[in-house]
């Protein structure tokens, strides 16, 4: 499911949308709620004669990339707030990803993520796809192959779940991985024998082994990975990462427990969908276990079943 208000970002949300339902035989779901655009409303037409003009506007303008996808599609304009709209669809159609542009509204630069791409990201179950603005010099996604993922982890359940996401993006679209876990830095104590556990670079070398470990399993399907550990703060060092490896999207899970009402995105996921200015997917804990898999026989002919956890 994918969210459209006609925005630069949306547009880029949409081509994405419908690469992935091309590359994974998913059925795409383009919606638009009309509580997005009361400024597009004509005080002198009727309310029946605006919708029908919006709804033109929205499927054969907003939505042309989806249209001129193979992928299954359909096109759905409802009342309400975008974000409840959005939710609630997801929810009715069993929806396994929702796909939305991190800068809000139209082109008002006010509404960046904040507003309704974070409210979205708050209170999804299922796993969303963040997708900014392409960056300079880089052309429309008009085939769908994602070279190098980066995964973050921190040994939690939900960023196992990010990392089982991430191998099986990578096995469909024929990506390797980088998986990155940043660990506190633990300056080495002066005195004693203390000094043993924490210098000389023990605690990375520990969460090096501990990752290498986590990682067995995905390199046993095939998919390249690369192990980094870095000390310092996560978000920044996740975005640092990211240019240096050249990602062309980043996977990380969240903690937060849900709710529209609820502030409980963790700060690095925010940070990082904020700010990466790449595709970010931010896998909820409330999402469980969730995997792509493969029809068999058909490497690009995929399913999303999502198991709750």
């Amino acid at each position: 499911m994918v969210g459209v208000d006609g925005s630069p970002t949306s547009r880029e949300a949409l081509r994405w949308a419908g690469r992935l339902g091309e590359v994974l035989g998913a059925e795409v779901v383009a919606i638009h709620a009309l509580g997005l655009l009361d400024r597009w409303h004509d005080p002198d037409a009727s309310a029946r004669s605006w919708r029908r003009t919006l709804c033109e506007l929205v499927e054969r303008t907003w939505c042309v990339p989806l249209a001129r996808s193979p992928c299954a599609h359909r096109v759905e304009v409802q009342d309400g707030d975008p974000v409840e709209v959005l939710l609630a669809a997801a929810d009715n159609e069993h929806a396994d990803l929702l796909v939305v542009g991190s800068r809000g509204v139209g082109d008002r630069p006010e509404l960046a993520l904040g507003s309704t791409s974070l409210r979205v990201l708050q209170a999804a179950r299922v796993p969303v796809l963040v997708v900014p603005d392409r960056r300079p010099g880089t052309a429309p996604v008009d085939a769908l192959r994602l070279h190098h993922l980066l995964v973050g982890v921190d040994g939690s359940e939900t960023s196992r779940a990010a990392l089982e996401l991430a191998a099986d993006v990578a096995v469909a679209l024929g990506g390797s991985l980088s998986v990155l876990e940043v660990v506190d830095y633990v300056p080495p104590f002066p005195l004693g024998e203390s000094t043993t556990a924490t210098s000389g670079g023990q605690v990375p070398a520990q969460a090096m082994a501990l990752l290498e470990a986590e990682v067995r399993g995905v390199r046993s399907r095939g998919v390249g990975v690369q192990v980094i550990v870095r000390s310092g703060d996560p978000a920044p060092t996740l975005l640092e990462v990211a240019g240096d490896v050249d990602a062309d999207l980043v996977v990380v899970g969240t903690r937060g427990l849900g709710g529209p009402a609820d502030l409980l995105l963790g700060s690095v996921a925010r940070t990082v969908a904020d700010r990466a200015r790449r595709p970010t997917l931010v896998v909820p804990a409330t999402a469980g276990s969730v995997h792509l898999r493969h029809r068999a026989g058909d490497r690009h002919e995929c399913r999303l079943p999502r198991v709750r956890g």
